[in-house]
């Protein structure tokens, strides 16, 4: 198939996929974030941005490294700044990990996987 040109023809000067939505418009992800596009040129990582950043960077400026926004309620599509909170990636550890918990609970945790190694060890 040398010599053939099919992909320089395939789409006409102007040609916009039938997907191709005007900059501002909304949607929300598959994960629950609400998305804005904000540029066009057709890189869909480019062309949208989450909502919550776009709000919380145009009052507050850019989010320094090492930090992320959090919602206070959970739910994603609540992009108000009053539900946004700057949090450190090392106090995200703490709210989602085993160290949210009580000394007492965690040393049950902590035991209940060392006996799931144990009999898991012992069945192969």
């Amino acid at each position: 198939m040398s010599g053939t040109r099919a992909n320089s023809t395939s789409f006409k000067p102007g040609y916009r996929s039938r997907s191709w939505v005007p900059i501002g418009t909304e949607r929300v992800t598959s994960m629950g974030y609400l998305q804005r596009k904000v540029t066009d040129t057709g890189r869909a990582a480019d062309d949208w941005a989450a909502v919550h950043v776009l709000n919380w960077e145009a009052e507050n400026g850019p989010i320094p490294a090492g930090y992320l926004l959090v919602f206070r309620d959970g739910d994603r599509t609540n992009v108000v700044l009053d539900n946004l909170e700057l949090i450190s990636r090392g106090e995200l550890l703490k709210r989602n990990s085993v160290h949210r918990y009580p000394p007492e609970l965690r040393q049950v945790i902590w035991l209940k996987g060392a006996l799931v190694r144990k009999i898991n060890a012992n069945h192969q």
